[in-house]
């Protein structure tokens, strides 16, 4: 590199021209093979800075482009050592600029600095050249010095300053806790979000081992790991980084931990960027007890309740549901619910309703006959429900009911009683009325219909004491009525009827109130006997015994009584 490169062919140019010693020759020209056809290049017109020195670092010679930039910082052009170029580097850099000027003298290969040149007066941009140094040797391989050829990196470097300017704001001001280490583990990066979210500052913990002192002796070697591997090339995303507050509180960071690399590809250490999810942790924690909670609830349920996917098959099945049916939880899972436990009567109506949960139109209410495992049939009352994920989406079907078998079977009872009582009361062998809160006829059995005449069809819904009591008892008739719709029943009142054939018919009734199962008065029911016969036949006995008083008084004979006691009485019938 040193031999051919563009560098070796200027610094024998530079000798040809001016013997090692800086003149005021006119400009430098090569013929050079670095064009094929042989034309001059004029130096000066590369326009590059370019400089030649001698072993000892004095500068022999420097282009106008070189001359430009030194004027502009007030540099003396005579006696210029390469030292005085590096008066405006750091320390650090100006040590590893002429490390490297004799490293080039020395032979070996070509070598970068950076030298910066800061101009006096305000306004004037300062100026950074990146040299590249090669060694001039003549034809005997004697080092006659040091060529560098720079480039004008002013720019460029003002781009990179810009750029990392915004790249550290973007760090210190990003909304996400962005920390780094360096190869030792102390940190050297803690942004505006580190440090709100733990309590320290970034005075606090610059230079501090990070895993000994901000991270608890439980996770220290779980972290310690990752961070070991970063610094081995090795990145590592998304590993929760607990960190500990300054107050002591824990605060659970998601972490992507990166190398940190310079310039040169080495790594120097470990960026880290985080995302707090102390508080999304906290929530999990809370939906898993609360879910942990609900599946207890549903298992314990004294309630059975079940479980199908999007293709039927059993995905849940509570204790309740086990101990009606006899099929333990294990037993169904995963069991096509309808074609397994539904008898094949039932089959396409319990589908039906199940479809129709799957496509989100829920079902109350709806009797689901279950057949037990010795065969026999378990009647449940259930509410099939839409089943979604997270995202909405249908997933199956849940089912909450409940055992109505003894129910079932008691109103089957009571039906059965009631078709019993509704026999009794149409051929009961007594009249039996029947009216409603407003003293409208809703109860007519066939005796009532016999005796006055009127069919049941004929008198339902007609007021009973206006259309079939007359007039001289309707007064009588509905104050019994009224009194029993408030609770006051009455026995064996005479209830006088007109027939359809416009007879009299005597009825001695017992008036009951009617009441619902709440206890509320729906109206009166009322017993009956006819005793029309009896009243004629009582009228009869009457009529005959004033005859008999009429004859006994009227008798042309002395007719006197006695009693027990000897003593006379007045005659009686």
């Amino acid at each position: 590199m040193a031999e051919n490169g563009l560098g070796s062919e200027l610094a024998s140019a530079f000798d040809e021209m001016f013997g090692g010693e800086q003149t005021d020759a006119p400009p430098l020209h090569v013929k050079a093979a670095l064009r094929p056809d042989g034309y001059d290049i004029n130096v000066e017109e590369l326009g590059l800075p370019i400089m030649v020195a001698d072993p000892d670092g004095n500068i022999v010679h420097l282009n106008s482009s070189f001359k430009a930039a030194l004027t502009a910082s007030k540099m003396v052009l005579t006696e210029l050592t390469f030292t005085d170029l590096l008066q405006n580097n750091t320390q650090l850099s100006q040590e590893q600029a002429l490390r490297k000027f004799q490293e080039a003298v020395e032979g070996s290969e070509t070598r970068t600095v950076e030298v910066l040149l800061v101009p006096v007066e305000a306004g004037v941009e300062a100026h950074s050249l990146l040299l590249t140094l090669s060694s001039r040797t003549d034809v005997d391989g004697r080092v006659l010095g040091i060529m560098g050829v720079g480039q004008d990196t002013t720019h460029h470097q003002a781009e990179l300053s810009r750029v990392a300017n915004d790249l550290t704001l973007l760090i210190d001001t990003a909304n996400a806790p962005i920390f780094g280490i360096d190869t030792n583990g102390y940190v050297n990066e803690w942004n505006r979000k580190a440090a709100q979210i733990t309590g320290f500052s970034k005075d606090e913990v610059m230079g501090q081992d990070l895993v000994q002192q901000y991270i608890t002796e439980e996770f220290r070697g779980e972290v310690k790991k990752v961070l070991d591997e970063a610094l081995q090339g090795q990145s590592t995303d998304h590993f929760i980084f607990p960190l500990f507050t300054k107050v002591g509180e824990r605060v659970e960071v998601l972490l992507n931990a990166t190398p940190r690399l310079d310039s040169t590809g080495q790594i120097v250490g470990v960026f880290g960027v985080g995302q707090d999810i102390t508080k999304i942790t906290e929530t999990q924690s809370e939906l898993s007890r609360v879910a942990e909670d609900m599946k207890q609830v549903i298992d314990t349920a004294n309630a059975p309740i079940f479980g199908i996917d999007d293709c039927g098959l059993v995905n849940e099945w509570n204790r309740k549901a086990a101990q009606i049916t006899g099929f333990s939880k294990d037993e169904v899972m995963g069991e096509h619910l309808v074609d397994r436990y539904i008898s094949e009567e039932y089959r396409a109506s319990v589908t039906e309703v199940l479809s129709d949960a799957l496509n989100g139109r829920n079902t109350d209410n709806f009797t689901f006959p279950l057949f037990k495992k010795n065969g026999e049939r378990v009647e449940v009352l259930l509410n099939a429900t839409t089943r979604r994920d997270a995202s909405g989406g249908i997933v199956g079907v849940v089912g909450v009911g409940q055992d109505i078998t003894d129910r079932k079977d008691a109103e089957t009872r009571v039906s059965l009683l009631a078709a019993d009582l509704r026999l009794l009361i149409d051929n009961a062998n007594a009249p039996i009325i029947g009216i409603d809160a407003f003293g409208c006829v809703n109860e007519w059995n066939n005796k009532a219909a016999e005796i006055t005449g009127y069919t049941q069809a004929e008198v339902t819904g007609r007021y009973l004491v206006r259309d079939f009591i007359i007039d001289e008892y309707k007064v009588a008739v509905n104050s019994v009525l009224a009194n029993a719709l408030q609770g006051n029943e009455a026995d064996n009142f005479e209830f006088p009827f007109i027939t359809k054939s416009g007879q009299r018919v005597e009825v001695l009734l017992n008036a009951t109130t009617r009441r619902d199962t709440a206890g509320k008065t729906l109206g009166v029911l009322g017993v009956g006997q006819d005793i029309t016969e009896l009243k004629q036949g009582k009228a009869e006995l009457l009529r005959v015994a004033n005859d008999l008083r009429l004859l006994i008084d009227t008798a042309n004979a002395p007719i006197f009584g006695i009693g027990a006691d000897g003593c006379a009485t007045q005659p009686t019938v």
